[in-house]
């Protein structure tokens, strides 16, 4: 292990809270990499050298003239599974600093033990990310099978019982959160619940959270979406919206795009959570290219702009929400029934179709259906 600068001031940090002498670090070539007292650092200690190049168990200095670079003080080899990786040392007169040699040399070693375990832990963390994303969104397990198979059994992983996968977006009002202190901090926390689960695992993107999931009820599957939103309201001001996939057996990443429909149509109908039905049409609207959203809209309105259109999508709402009664379309919207069925002809006129023919209803509601989600 390489004592970085980053794990220094750690433990600089730390000791400096206990001891109110100055505090210092030294790298392997005896460069002052952290201290308390910063005019020192990037100097060369001469005694934290000596240490390092004789492999001495400590080093008293008893003036500041003694090795280049260096002050009085008690010096130390920072250890690390039996190896030399830096020198701590602590500035001061001998009779005052020695008594606490052994003990910061012991505190520095289980702050860097507790460093070295929460870097294997991140390093476990990322190749787990990276396995899981290779297994969604590429073809590896196809192209390379037993090496597959090798890594996901490495990793904990079980990819052999089946999987339900749930994609989840944070957004702050409209908009997306991309903050990622707020990504990271809630990222942990579910990590963390994940644990308490069988089998459950989540990566990143930069705008989605995935997780794949032991196969699950949808009771099961809503209960853990109620769980994250708990997670997530700590930030009352963000709102997490889910997305689950359907529990029929099929390849990952086709589970992958049903959960994330589903997500797209959680963002659009505001109900937090949604899973993936093949009966709801809404749903498959959103994975429709918006191209052939807006030509579905073009063809039966012309080329009309997307305002103007507006206009006529909220009086077909309101004429199937009142299941066509003049009366009650007219009430809501404020105008006279002659108005309203002059606004139902120029429809007719302008599309060729009767919104007011039963047989001919389904092109609008599916019309009405694709306004919005192009809205959205």
């Amino acid at each position: 292990m390489i004592l970085s600068k980053n794990v220094a001031d750690q433990i600089v940090k730390e000791l400096s809270q206990i001891v109110e002498q100055h505090i210092n670090v030294m790298d392997i070539q005896g460069v002052i990499i952290s201290s308390t007292d910063s005019n020192r650092i990037g100097t060369i200690h001469g005694g934290a050298l000596k240490i390092i190049e004789e492999n001495l168990p400590e080093l008293v200095i008893e003036s500041n003239d003694q090795f280049p670079g260096s002050k009085n003080g008690i010096n130390l080899p920072i250890a690390f599974q039996g190896a030399i990786i830096g020198v701590i040392g602590m500035t001061g007169i001998k009779d005052e600093v020695y008594k606490y040699g052994q003990i910061i040399k012991k505190m520095t070693e289980i702050l860097l033990l507790d460093s070295f375990v929460r870097e294997q832990h991140l390093i476990e963390q990322k190749a787990k990310d990276r396995f899981l994303e290779e297994w969604i969104f590429g073809r590896y397990e196809v192209n390379h099978p037993l090496e597959f198979e090798k890594r996901a059994e490495s990793l904990g992983i079980d990819i052999k019982t089946k999987k339900r996968l749930m994609v989840f977006g944070l957004k702050k009002g409209q908009e997306p959160v991309l903050d990622d202190l707020i990504q990271t901090d809630i990222s942990s926390s579910i990590r963390k619940y994940f644990k308490t689960l069988n089998q459950a695992f989540m990566f990143r993107t930069s705008t989605l959270f995935i997780s794949v999931i032991n196969n699950s009820t949808d009771e099961q599957m809503l209960n853990i979406a109620k769980n994250i939103e708990k997670i997530v309201a700590k930030y009352p001001e963000i709102t997490v919206y889910i997305g689950i996939d359907s529990k029929d057996d099929k390849p990952i990443n086709i589970s992958f795009k049903n959960a994330n429909a589903a997500l797209l149509y959680a963002y659009k109908s505001k109900i937090h959570t949604q899973i993936f039905d093949t009966l709801n049409f809404d749903i498959y609207i959103t994975r429709m290219p918006k191209d052939d959203r807006l030509l579905y809209l073009q063809k039966l309105f012309g080329d009309i702009n997307f305002n103007d259109i507006r206009e006529t999508i909220e009086l077909l709402r309101m004429f199937y929400l009142h299941e066509g009664s003049l009366q009650k379309i007219s009430d809501a919207l404020f105008i006279h029934k002659n108005t309203l069925q002059y606004r139902l002809n120029k429809i007719q006129s302008l599309t060729s179709h009767d919104p007011r023919n039963l047989s001919e209803t389904y092109l609008f509601i599916v019309a009405i259906k694709m306004f919005d989600s192009l809205d959205q």
